[in-house]
């Protein structure tokens, strides 16, 4: 078995030969073949503008950096540890392996492509639309170890840079995050929501009390009808993907910066798929037929303290009139009162002043009469 300790001069002379590694023709590859061991000293930097391929043993020593730089798209492949990990490049580099970076991954120029696998990185320096890890697909993570009340970039994008920052509760775990483009649409309007949306994954979920994640996105990111604003009628909400739909999760979503690239912040103690999107997305689905019968959809979200929104469909063109009744009796609140064409409608119900306690909702179209109840929150 061959030997071979690279220090900073022995790198320097193999990389001059890196031409003569190659194992396909045209792509230059820093090789390291069966049988031989490479071990990288404490204060080596091998620096890269080509693969490096792993198929032995490939050993970074504390304090020793790999740095990949140059105009091509290198393939990380077989390198499962590095001790620090730039990238100063002006392509994509590529991992084509589970790996951690031991000491600091740094982020200069250039970016990481992570298809389909896990790169932990417990330090990370730099971040930015010129250089992120990319989370190509629903398998790509970066892992991170998150404590408590310290906020934790995870620099994280696909085809744009959209980066998390997480915080939780109490204590510390890991967290895996990825954006994805193009997420699922199933249960949502695309004029009303992100083009965006974010795996957030726990090592222990529920041990650190609620997650707290700002993520970013950018003005070509929302649909026309997306409203930023937070609280109001119109107000995007947080949206969670239950496995076959989105499913809108009131008072996750919590504030947004103002500015464009956006920051919003969310925070719930559920991990998952998120994205953000109009409330109405879930209740007036475009293009569904008019019922057969007056239907009354439960009232989401219920319980609830600001406002909750009903679904309803009309069989035919009718008289509809919706009203909101305390236990005693009482009429608090009309929603509607006049004629309505056939087809799938939504009413909204904000809270003003109505105090904490069960209300009943009815819906009376023609001779039919639906109703549900409601719980309010303060």
């Amino acid at each position: 078995m061959t030997i071979l300790r690279l220090n900073a001069l022995v790198a320097a002379l193999l990389l001059a030969a890196v031409p003569a590694f190659a194992a396909t023709p045209g792509v230059p590859a820093f090789v390291v073949d069966g049988g031989t061991r490479v071990t990288l000293k404490n204060q080596t930097k091998l620096t890269l503008n080509c693969d490096l391929r792993n198929y032995s043993t490939f050993t970074p020593s504390a304090g020793s950096a790999v740095v990949v730089n140059g105009y091509l798209s290198p393939s990380l492949i077989g390198v499962t540890n590095f001790a620090d990990l730039t990238i100063a490049s002006h392509g994509v580099a590529g991992l084509a392996t589970n790996a951690s970076v031991n000491g600091t991954l740094t982020l200069t120029s250039g970016w990481l492509s992570v298809a389909s696998h896990d790169l932990t990185a417990n330090t990370i320096a730099g971040g930015s639309a010129a250089s992120y890890v990319i989370t190509p697909d629903t398998l790509s993570r970066l892992v991170r170890l998150v404590f408590g009340s310290t906020n934790t970039l995870f620099p994280v994008g696909n085809s744009a840079y959209n980066p998390v920052s997480v915080r939780t509760g109490s204590g510390f775990d890991i967290f895996r995050i990825a954006a994805i483009d193009a997420p699922p649409t199933t249960g949502m309007t695309a004029a009303s929501a992100l083009t965006r949306a974010w795996y957030v994954s726990q090592g222990n979920p529920g041990t650190t009390g609620n997650i707290t994640w700002s993520a970013q996105f950018n003005s070509n990111e929302v649909g026309a009808s997306f409203d930023r604003s937070v609280g109001n009628a119109n107000s995007a909400w947080a949206w969670r993907w239950n496995g076959t739909s989105w499913s809108p999760q009131a008072g996750v979503r919590r504030s947004d910066n103002g500015a464009y690239p956006a920051v919003d912040t969310l925070v719930s103690m559920l991990p998952g798929l998120w994205t953000m999107g109009g409330v109405g997305s879930l209740l007036a689905t475009e293009g569904e037929a008019a019922p057969r019968a007056l239907e009354l959809a439960p009232a989401w979200p219920n319980p609830f303290r600001g406002a909750t929104s009903l679904r309803y469909g009309l069989p035919k063109k009718a008289r509809v009139t919706i009203g909101v009744y305390s236990v005693m009796g009482e009429r608090v609140a009309v929603l509607a009162d006049g004629e309505q064409e056939a087809g799938w409608h939504v009413a909204r119900l904000e809270a003003g002043r109505m105090a904490s306690g069960v209300y009943f909702l009815r819906v009376q179209a023609g001779g039919d009469v639906r109703s549900s109840k409601l719980v309010v929150m303060r």
